[in-house]
């Protein structure tokens, strides 16, 4: 009988952000300033430079969102994961300065003594496949400076949609635990806040811009909870939740106080921390 033949050894490349061969890793382009390339070889990629790097072109940086004249097209192996995340951070990062300024302009004149600060800035990080994902902390705090205690999480969700188009809103699991046990770690209730944030380009280039932003808070989102699935992407599970727990960001500032102080703290302290999802 003829020998069945052997199978053949495949090597697949080495995504340079887990720093493990996977099937999925291919060649990812990205126009970035030198700055930005310099960092993500540095903090994110292991000191992995540019397997290639292109002519300079004037248009958007994909990670500083700013228009330079010497933005160069570079190109990394990166599996499906770290290339969709990679492509996310600029988007994050104009949603983080948008609830930023939105807080300077709409809640510091009412509310000056609540000052709001990032806890998580936005940043391509190494991935290794012993992360454990609902430990990240929640995107923003908020400090009352009269007594110098933290008093509110602000978690910020980064999407192409606005709420109203939305068949429902999706939240993964991870991101749920995650602000769960930042809350039972501070003390606090949270915030979520979906902001849209679409791509503008300047060919080759794109670059981001806010375009809306909506609120919600824990509570509404637990009794908005629908259903979990797993995503088909990553395959992991999201939870899923009715719209109609996000408000146009309008109406924030005039429903964060109650009658005797901030009106999430008062639930919180009356109701504890909430089960954002039930799984079946």
């Amino acid at each position: 009988m003829p020998r069945k033949s052997a199978r053949p050894t495949i090597t697949y490349p080495l995504c340079v952000r887990h720093l493990k061969p996977r099937k999925d890793v291919r060649l990812r382009n990205f126009f970035l300033c030198n700055g930005c390339s310099s960092l993500w070889t540095k903090e994110a990629f292991d000191g992995n430079a540019p397997l290639y790097t292109g002519e300079a072109v004037e248009g958007y940086c994909l990670l500083c969102n700013r228009v330079r004249k010497d933005v160069r097209m570079r190109t990394w192996f990166l599996c499906d994961i770290c290339a969709r995340v990679a492509g996310s951070i600029g988007r994050n990062h104009v949603a983080e300065q948008a609830i930023i300024e939105f807080w300077k302009t709409s809640i510091n004149p009412r509310y000056p003594h609540l000052e709001l600060k990032q806890n998580d800035i936005s940043a391509l990080l190494p991935r290794r496949d012993t992360d454990v994902s609902a430990e990240g902390p929640i995107d923003f705090l908020v400090t009352d400076t009269q007594s110098s205690r933290v008093v509110l999480g602000i978690e910020n969700k980064t999407g192409r949609s606005a709420i109203y188009d939305m068949s429902q809103f999706q939240l993964d699991i991870s991101d749920c635990d995650a602000i769960t046990n930042d809350m039972r770690k501070l003390n606090v209730p949270a915030y979520v806040i979906h902001a849209q944030v679409l791509e503008k380009w300047q060919p080759p280039t794109l670059g981001f811009e806010i375009i809306g932003l909506w609120w919600s808070d824990v509570y509404q989102m637990a009794e908005n909870f629908k259903s979990v699935s797993m995503r088909r992407d990553e395959m992991r599970g999201a939870a899923y939740f009715s719209k109609r727990a996000f408000q146009q960001i309008e109406t924030f500032a005039d429903q964060l106080m109650g009658k005797s102080g901030l009106a999430l703290v008062q639930r919180f302290r009356k109701d504890g921390i909430p089960q954002l999802y039930q799984i079946p």
